[in-house]
């Protein structure tokens, strides 16, 4: 119950972004092109809700088993490897996580006095969005993995 809320809330949010920033390119162009008055808060906006969208929409990816790798060996290898592959690269996923956040977190830190220009909270907020994004990437993970080891090593299995 608990992650069908948090999942709910991640998908939620990432719908909500993609809408926010949809929106704000569409009237800037119409400001811009028909009115002749470009806005100035418009790209920093855009660009706030791109990069936390697309965060979200890679924890979303984690969840359902869709990241970027190369799953041919996955999928056309002896069940036995598949037993040791599937599970290693998750963990591997995992490890390297577990980098970008400590390193995200240290990025994130080094931005909080550095400002918008326009926006009213520090740039700090923008970058928070690795590690932020990592740590539930990495959760999410997680929880991948303990389908794979059922998968693979559950009762049927072995």
């Amino acid at each position: 119950m608990f992650w069908k809320a948090v999942d709910w809330l991640v998908d939620s949010l990432a719908a909500v972004l993609l809408v926010v920033m949809s929106l704000v390119l569409a009237t800037e162009v119409i400001c811009r092109y028909i009115f002749n008055r470009p806005l100035t808060w418009s790209v920093e906006v855009s660009l706030f809700c791109f990069v936390w969208l697309v965060w979200l929409g890679a924890i979303g990816c984690m969840r359902e088993e869709k990241q970027i790798r190369i799953d041919f060996a996955e999928k056309h290898a002896p069940i036995a490897l598949q037993r040791i592959l599937v599970p290693t690269t998750t963990i591997l996923s995992m490890v390297f996580l577990v980098v970008v956040v400590y390193f995200g977190v240290q990025v994130a830190d080094s931005q909080r006095s550095a400002v918008y220009d326009i926006l009213p909270f520090s740039r700090g907020v923008l970058y928070a969005a690795a590690p932020i994004g990592g740590t539930l990437m990495f959760l999410s993970l997680a929880r991948v993995l303990a389908r794979q080891v059922r998968r693979y090593y559950g009762a049927r299995n072995a």
